[in-house]
């Protein structure tokens, strides 16, 4: 593991790098992004190091970015967080990132990471090959400033739980540490968004539910709180809410976006 950091638009930023024992050639740089709160070493604590073994499997590079002061400049119209305020430019250092790794992309945005991943997909077209969003539910057009504008039409993957307190997986207005940061639609209305018109493919196992779309699918975990889904951890349910360890994110990756394991 290496921090190296970028200059972007004045401003320092910095990212750790986590190189896979044998690297694949072809392999694509997986990026991931935080949530509030967090950092990057929080997020791989939190994540149990679901997305470190996917990289292992895969043979690829992991990136995990550093938000300012611990948020995103994502896209909603209400600013909560220095990133917001300051109007930190974390697109153009999305975008620098996997310029400077010059690879196809997959980006993985947990809570508030995944709400920049909205203002990427619509404001970057081309720029990544995949995206996956946990807990990350859409701004209502009264809360978004790109009401109207098209993401790009690549494959996306989004978990969600029903028992989430942050994030409600119903939609309406998100809650941490006793504040709002807005509202949010609905996990379905949120995946429909990204899908083609059409009904979804459904299937249930247990507590886990499949709606696929084709490049689209969303992944449902009923009683689940805001968390990364993986087999280990179960981080501070009195804040986040219960973890199951019948799914992990990483693998839901690896399977949903087709990547090979290394020989």
């Amino acid at each position: 593991m290496t921090k190296e950091k970028i200059t972007i638009d004045g401003r320092q930023r910095s990212f750790e790098r986590i190189a896979p024992t044998s690297p694949r050639t072809g392999a694509p740089l997986l990026l991931a992004l935080h949530g509030t709160t967090q950092n990057s070493r929080a997020m791989r604590s939190f994540s149990g190091g679901t997305l470190d073994a996917l990289a292992e499997r895969i043979g690829a590079d992991l990136v995990y970015l550093d938000g300012h002061r611990r948020a995103w400049n994502d896209a909603r119209r209400l600013k909560t967080s220095a990133a917001q305020k300051k109007n930190v430019d974390d697109v153009g250092f999305v975008s620098a990132v996997v310029h400077h790794f010059g690879r196809p992309t997959i980006a993985v945005g947990y809570s508030n990471g995944g709400q920049l991943l909205h203002r990427v997909l619509r404001e970057r077209h081309g720029l990544l090959v995949g995206a996956a969003l946990i807990s990350a539910g859409l701004p209502v057009d009264d809360d978004f400033t790109l009401v109207g504008t098209s993401p790009d039409e690549i494959p996306v993957l989004l978990f969600h739980g029903t028992a989430d307190p942050v994030v409600p997986f119903d939609g309406g207005a998100t809650k941490l540490l006793g504040r709002t940061r807005g509202s949010v639609r609905s996990a379905r209305a949120t995946a429909e968004s990204y899908a083609p018109h059409a009904e979804p493919v459904v299937a249930r196992h247990g507590d886990i539910e499949r709606a696929n779309w084709g490049r689209v699918r969303q992944v449902t975990q009923f009683g689940v709180g805001h968390v990364i889904p993986n087999r280990t951890t179960s981080p501070a349910p009195r804040f986040v809410g219960p973890s199951h360890h019948d799914l992990d994110a990483g693998e839901e990756i690896e399977e949903f976006f087709g990547l090979t394991p290394a020989a």
